[in-house]
């Protein structure tokens, strides 16, 4: 097995497999060799019958491609995206704060629906602001 630029050993420099990789992603390895065609994520190595490894590199970007991804973003935006952004790190905190955020709204939902739940068990009135918590766009 050699890595795309023909140095060895291969297991040191992309010790991750592709059955590994799509398994902890949730994607199947037909998609990780898609992404690789179309030149979205390449295989850091390949050997012997395509069996394709990932190196630590990879994986942030695979990580950064399944983020954009459930934004709701299509590859060919995803690779203008990850091709303008150099600093991986910079990129993922901006994630970070995304999904923090997110997961704020969600815990506001949780405790609307909550309340709603109460309320309508109790028999009290329920108000907007109670009720409808999280589900806004501001």
């Amino acid at each position: 097995m050699s890595d795309r630029t023909g140095n060895a050993p291969v297991a040191a420099k992309a010790p991750h497999g592709i059955a590994d990789v799509a398994r902890a992603a949730g994607v199947s390895s037909r998609t990780l060799r898609h992404y690789d065609a179309i030149g979205l994520l390449s295989a850091t190595a390949v050997g012997e019958g395509g069996l394709r490894r990932y190196d630590d590199g990879a994986l942030v970007r695979l990580q950064r491609i399944l983020l954009l991804r459930g934004l709701g973003l299509g590859l060919s935006e995803i690779a203008r995206v990850l091709d303008g952004e150099q600093d991986d790190v910079a990129a993922l905190r901006a994630h970070v704060g995304s999904l923090e955020q997110e997961r704020d709204r969600l815990a506001r939902q949780l405790a609307a629906v909550r309340t709603t739940i109460t309320r309508i068990e109790r028999g009290e009135p329920l108000t907007p602001p109670d009720a409808l918590d999280g589900f806004g766009r501001a």
